[in-house]
């Protein structure tokens, strides 16, 4: 608590541009350009809506500052994976909803809780912003964040802006943003409650309750998982389990004097065995290793009117401990803070205006130490940007500009410029031209543990990209397509180089990355039947050859059919392309084969507060490999009981 309340005084100067206004979260629409207001009366996409803002997928927050954007007058491709679709899924962890978002890959580790990885539009892994509640998630040691623990209760939306964002978001916004949006932020008082098992003696159980207080209200989550899990060498040995505990509180919409305040603090532990190459000859070995990762995070801010702009102050704090003990043990600590003004302005009903200012701070330690004792790497990074908006008959136009200053390396100046045109026939064009940075991490400037034998260095740059997106959507009735073409250019790409000896260092490379590809999405609805599906084709390559696991080819479909209003059967389909990975045992790239994932969820309400689930994961048995010598979970089936008051 201590160490809460120091971080939230050192940035309660100013405050975070990641963070979004959860105090926003039941307020209807408020629609401030009559233009737009014009657009979606005429093609009926959003006129009236009972929903809360945050839970809308009409509804973008995270291509703003401050309040939301209609998603139909984006310049940028924006996937939005709503409530409902997250229940019909049913699917445990968030990485397996992220599968449907075109051009997303996933990359794990072995099974539930092992290290997961996300790449969005053939970028890296630490290049994407992630954002839950306001709060940048990534760890500040790597700069990646760890899907593998992340369950989807109590998660109310996600979206998912592709392509570079760095104009708004700053450094690792190269291959876009996740926002992650849970029922923290609300205000209208819910009970809720849910208790699974099943295969591989998985149990899970969460507790969620809204309660209010006055306009206000307290707001707590907690989640409980554990599962013996499967080896994930593959040598039939020893299982690798996992287990994890979370608990999320909040405070929203106290108002005082004219602002309204609003605050999250959370923690997460997640305890995991895994298996390592104990002999050092590129195969995984039958061992015992654990790693424990606790995550903490915090965030307050305050909105208010003045001089004519609708004010954002936060300030946010994460940290995450990792502690592995094995063949390689070791502990290291990131931590970092950040703060941020936003302010918008309408200045008609087709302009508007936001500029925001962000100072943050980044700092790790490691143990066994790789310099002297209690050293503390740290880099400080100052932000200034700005954004217009125009949105008049039918016609948006967006620019953005970032400046970033570094203590440890060169400054960053980057921008983003977009324009959009909406036709009579319910059709509508969108483009958009910027650039992105990713910033050295910390780990890669000075480097891990003598073990590793991993050395940092000082002199790396930050990686740019350039790219360039277009992209048509139609809407026909009760169906809707959308097809995005892209290019991105990544200079100064950062990489691990390794010697005869196995020793290894951060270098940034001379030759360019190229990344290109298309993304489709389309869905249809009727009374009773929904579907959805979307296809990606990618190729990346870096000096002419091809990167390493980024699938050529991505395809996703989900079915739901409600054949009476208290059941409703979901199947889903996930398709991975064949793929290149490193095998260390050769250090030759090989092809891993593709896969096919069918998964399928029945709910069936027994009362109008309480129902029943049946789920089914890999449901073809599939064996398959998304990183080389790790195997993947089997075929698998739990049961469940939801409360909902």
């Amino acid at each position: 608590m201590k160490r809460l309340l120091l971080s939230a005084a050192i940035v309660a100067m100013a405050t975070p541009a990641w963070a979004q206004v959860q105090a926003d979260y039941d307020h209807p629409y408020e629609k401030k350009s009559q233009a737009l207001l014009d657009y979606t009366e005429r093609t009926g996409e959003i006129i009236v809506s009972p929903k809360r803002v945050f839970e809308d997928d009409g509804l973008v927050v995270t291509a703003d500052r401050v309040g939301y954007s209609v998603r139909s007058a984006l310049t940028v491709p924006a996937s939005i994976i709503s409530g409902d679709e997250i229940r019909a899924r049913n699917q445990g962890v968030v990485a397996d909803l992220l599968r449907t978002v075109p051009g997303l890959s996933v990359s794990q580790n072995g099974g539930a809780g092992s290290l997961t990885q996300i790449r969005l539009r053939g970028s890296e892994a630490n290049h994407i912003v992630v954002i839950i509640d306001g709060v940048e998630v990534a760890n500040p040691s790597d700069g990646a964040f760890d899907f593998g623990g992340l369950r989807n209760e109590d998660i109310v939306k996600i979206e998912v802006l592709r392509g570079e964002q760095s104009a708004l978001y700053g450094s690792d916004a190269v291959g876009g943003v996740i926002n992650i949006i849970t029922r923290a932020g609300s205000t209208t008082e819910s009970w809720r409650a849910s208790v699974e098992g099943g295969s591989r003696d998985t149990l899970e159980g969460q507790v969620s309750a809204v309660i209010p207080i006055g306009g206000a209200a307290f707001t707590v989550n907690g989640n409980a998982f554990t599962t013996e899990g499967f080896d994930i060498s593959g040598l039939g040995g020893e299982t690798d389990g996992s287990k994890s505990q979370s608990l999320n509180l909040g405070l929203n919409s106290v108002e005082v004097v004219g602002i309204t305040f609003s605050a999250k603090y959370g923690n997460s532990t997640r305890e995991t065995d895994f298996d390592s190459d104990s002999d050092f000859d590129g195969r995984l070995n039958d061992t015992t290793d654990e790693t424990e990762v606790t995550t903490e995070t915090a965030r307050i801010d305050a909105r208010f009117a003045l001089a004519g702009f609708d004010h954002k102050l936060t300030a946010h704090m994460v940290e995450t401990d990792t502690d592995t003990v094995g063949g390689f043990s070791s502990r290291s600590i990131g931590s970092r803070h950040v703060a941020n003004w936003a302010a918008k302005r309408d200045f008609s009903d087709a302009h508007s205006l936001t500029v925001l200012g962000e100072a943050e701070h980044e700092q790790y330690e490691i143990s066994p130490n790789f310099t002297e004792a209690n050293a503390q790497p740290d880099n400080w990074t100052y932000g200034l940007a700005g954004d217009y908006r125009f949105n008049a008959n039918d016609v948006t136009l967006t620019a953005s500009a970032r400046h970033d200053l570094n203590d440890l390396f060169d400054d960053a100046t980057t921008w983003r410029v977009g324009a959009g045109y909406g036709f009579g026939w319910n059709g509508r064009l969108r483009a958009s031209v910027g650039t992105g940075v990713k910033n050295p991490t910390l780990v890669e400037l000075f480097g891990f543990f003598p073990a590793s034998r991993f050395t940092g260095n000082e002199d790396l740059q930050p990686e740019t990209s350039l790219g360039v997106s277009v992209g048509y959507e139609q809407s026909i009735g009760n169906f809707d397509v959308s097809v995005d073409v892209f290019r991105s250019e990544l200079e100064n790409e950062i990489t691990t180089v390794f010697d005869t000896n196995f020793n290894s260092t951060a270098i940034n490379l001379e030759t360019d990355s190229s990344r290109q590809g298309v993304e489709l999405a389309a869905s249809w609805y009727s009374d009773d039947f929904n579907v959805s599906g979307s296809a990606s084709f990618l190729d990346s390559e870096q000096d002419n050859i091809e990167e390493i696991r980024r699938p050529n080819f991505l395809a996703s479909a989900t079915a739901t059919w409600t054949p009476i209003d208290d059941l409703s059967l979901t199947v889903a389909v996930d398709h991975n392309g064949s793929q290149l990975d490193t095998d260390f045992a050769t250090f030759q790239n090989v092809e891993l084969d593709s896969f096919t994932l069918v998964g399928a969820n029945a709910r069936y309400h027994l009362s109008d507060n309480i129902a029943l689930t049946i789920r089914g994961s890999n449901l073809l048995d599939e064996k398959y490999q998304e990183v080389v010598g790790y195997a993947s979970p089997s075929r698998a089936v739990l049961g469940g009981l939801e409360f909902d008051f």
